[in-house]
């Protein structure tokens, strides 16, 4: 199960919140040494508002492995305010029924095997989100292999690769319906809905 929250809904579920900040620490901080705002092995930045969603996948500990932050493009989002030259065939969205994916972390020190179904889950929850929330289309900056290895031919690559953080990366516009990674999903079996808003017991969906 994915566990969706946002700053609102967080005391529902435990220290979610907190753990999905220890993980962006771990990945952004540790791992790649990037320059990002932290406190006490926390990751945040001026994004993390209440006009952010969490989608987390969390282990049987109730330890966060996984997430994407969601944010409207309506509200002041990474994208726009950060590599605003990277959206060059289309005008930066500003609009309620289009949000951006980022934020995007797996904790690679867990499970491979239970690890492996990560994104591949997350991507059928957010896809549930917008479906359910009247989400079009999501935005986002990402390496073009990360995308079309799990979505090959879903994206719409909005200009030509730069480096964002020591790596090369794209802006992207995927149309909702097309978010489903539907090859992993029949190689893990994953079930139609995954998207929970109820707190749950913090176990990984089978």
């Amino acid at each position: 199960m994915i566990e969706a929250f946002s700053l609102k809904t967080a005391h529902l579920f435990r220290d979610a919140l907190a753990s999905q900040a220890r993980l962006r620490h771990r990945v952004f901080v540790q791992r790649r040494a990037l320059p990002h705002k932290h406190h006490d092995g926390m990751e945040y930045d001026e994004f993390d508002t209440p006009a952010a969603l969490y989608l987390v996948w969390r282990d049987p500990a109730a330890e966060v492995r996984g997430m994407f932050r969601l944010i409207p493009t309506s509200m002041p989002y990474m994208l726009e305010q950060y590599w605003p030259y990277l959206c060059q065939s289309r005008p930066l969205p500003k609009a309620a029924d289009i949000w951006e994916v980022g934020r995007v972390c797996v904790d690679r020190d867990y499970d491979t095997n239970l690890r492996a179904a990560n994104i591949p889950q997350l991507l059928c929850a957010l896809q549930e989100f917008c479906m359910l929330s009247g989400v079009r289309v999501v935005v986002g900056v990402a390496r073009e292999h990360l995308i079309t290895h799990y979505i090959p031919t879903g994206a719409e690559w909005l200009g030509q690769a730069a480096e964002i953080e020591g790596q090369q990366e794209k802006a992207f516009w995927i149309e909702a319906e097309r978010l489903r990674p539907e090859l992993h999903c029949k190689k893990y079996g994953l079930p139609p809905r995954l998207l929970s808003f109820e707190p749950g017991d913090g176990r990984i969906a089978a």
